[in-house]
């Protein structure tokens, strides 16, 4: 275990807060803090796609000499994923500074990890005296951390079904936290599917400059049409000095860790955690991937519902492997077992990560193996892989 996660240990145990109240310290903490703003701050929101949107983002603008803060979440294999600046993880040892520092605010107690570790980056970014900040909503919008600062541009990638239980149920519900972020002074854009009433209302009273992203005709290999669309039209909007087509067709062969990534050629990991993410993993692999027999490696999180994340890949996957990992947050391997047996599934308990790349490495041709369901399984798996995200 590092300095870092010895030191994050205890912060982590902390329930986290999803109140009004909290919101208000945290805004408070920004003042205290006094940092540096850049000259454009773009926040991100939406069910899906919004590390995607901002990695784009991130690459073409450093690709034209801007200085660019990148802040997502969750991280994959370590908690410095979260924090880039130009492309570059921050070092454990600047976070943990940060941290430290940290513990002089006045309401430092009250605040949990993500509170915590998103006050972190905006004082490194602060110190660094960046052109642009990237910042991805971590849940919802409204009570985020960073909402916390009037974005110059405000997205919503899309709006499905996920985190019901702190947001609240149903699309409407959902929307109205995530339109949270959306300033009448500000460029807007929302991206595919229908826009909820919820958040049609918040644009009748703002009226902000709306843009809607809708069939996006540029394909890039490694990321889903709607990141793609809504990252170009940031950059004709906000940076119209560079070529945006000519810049995005430039990332065709970038890597996108997490989503839809072929780690290995008979491997494909995938973060998809909620219905809709599912979903589109299974359009993936159907299109590039018919004549493969499908074997999945699954694990989800307690508070998922099992049949959003395993019925969309039911038709496609032949045979179910449910590894061991140690986490107290995944749901228990014998209950999954137990709902895709009565799908009369084939399913594979037992196996660790080590013996499942055994199998990879050993099975037979035209097979294909997809890892999905949670941040934890793929970040194991690149973790078992020692490879460097």
């Amino acid at each position: 275990m590092t300095e870092l996660e010895k030191y994050l240990v205890p912060i982590l145990d902390k329930k986290n807060s999803f109140r009004k109240s909290s919101f208000s310290k945290l805004k408070k903490a920004v003042i205290e803090l006094n940092l540096n703003k850049p000259s454009q701050i773009i926040s991100v929101t939406g069910t899906n796609g919004k590390g995607s949107t901002l990695e784009i983002l991130s690459q073409v603008l450093n690709n034209n000499n801007f200085k660019v803060g990148l802040f997502t979440s969750p991280h994959l294999v370590r908690f410095n994923e979260r924090i880039k600046i130009n492309n570059m993880s921050v070092t454990d040892k600047e976070i943990l500074k940060t941290f430290k520092q940290l513990e002089n605010l006045k309401d430092y107690k009250s605040f949990n990890f993500f509170q915590l570790f998103s006050l972190a980056c905006f004082v490194i970014f602060s110190n660094r005296k960046l052109d642009i900040w990237l910042l991805e909503a971590g849940l919802g919008g409204r009570l985020d951390p960073i909402n916390c600062f009037d974005a110059d541009v405000s997205v919503i990638t899309k709006i499905a079904l996920d985190h019901e239980d702190i947001l609240g149920k149903g699309l409407e519900n959902i929307g109205k936290e995530k339109a949270g972020i959306i300033r009448s002074n500000q460029d807007f854009i929302y991206g595919e599917g229908k826009i909820p009433e919820s958040v049609k209302k918040v644009l009748d009273k703002l009226n902000p400059n709306f843009h809607k992203i809708d069939n996006c005709s540029i394909k890039l290999e490694n990321f889903h049409r709607n990141s793609v669309g809504i990252a170009k039209k940031i950059l004709d909007v906000k940076f119209k000095k560079i070529d945006s087509l000519n810049e995005i067709k430039k990332l065709k062969k970038s890597p996108n860790y997490g989503r839809c990534h072929q780690l290995k050629k008979d491997l494909i990991v995938d973060v998809s955690h909620n219905n809709d993410s599912v979903k589109n993993l299974e359009k993936f692999i159907s299109n590039n991937f018919s004549k493969s027999k499908i074997k999945a490696i699954f694990s989800c999180n307690k508070l998922k519902k099992l049949e959003d994340l395993c019925d969309p890949m039911m038709e496609i996957v032949d045979e179910w492997y449910l590894p061991e990992l140690e986490s107290n947050r995944l749901l228990s391997s014998n209950l999954v077992n137990k709902y895709l047996l009565s799908k009369g599934k084939k399913v594979n308990l037992g196996y660790d990560l080590h013996q499942l790349k055994q199998k990879i490495n050993k099975q037979e041709k035209n097979s294909l193996f997809v890892a999905f369901g949670s941040f934890i399984l793929i970040g194991k798996i690149y973790e078992s892989y020692n490879f460097q995200i």
